[in-house]
């Protein structure tokens, strides 16, 4: 027998959503979350600020490496400026 997922309340859904970005989410939890995206108008809003602000991050990430040296005053450790470049592409 099919054994159909338990639909999310919003904060384990948010959580969800977070993580699907991470590319961390089983199966189960992926179609969980679609179904709780579904019924849920305010979570599909939170995923389109999501998207927006992923959009904004790597557009971010692209001008300052080809704009001029504003990467030199930021403060970061190499090690940690390659994490963070490397989360963004």
């Amino acid at each position: 027998m099919l054994k159909l997922p338990k639909v999310l309340n919003c904060q384990p859904a948010a959580e969800m959503s977070c993580r699907r970005r991470d590319g961390r989410l089983t199966r189960w939890e992926h179609i969980t979350l679609s179904l709780h995206l579904v019924m849920c108008a305010g979570c599909r809003l939170m995923e389109k600020q999501l998207a927006f602000i992923d959009s904004a991050a790597k557009r971010l990430g692209i001008q300052r490496s080809v704009g001029h040296d504003a990467r030199a005053d930021d403060g970061l450790s190499p090690e940690t400026r390659a994490k963070l470049e490397k989360l963004i592409h």
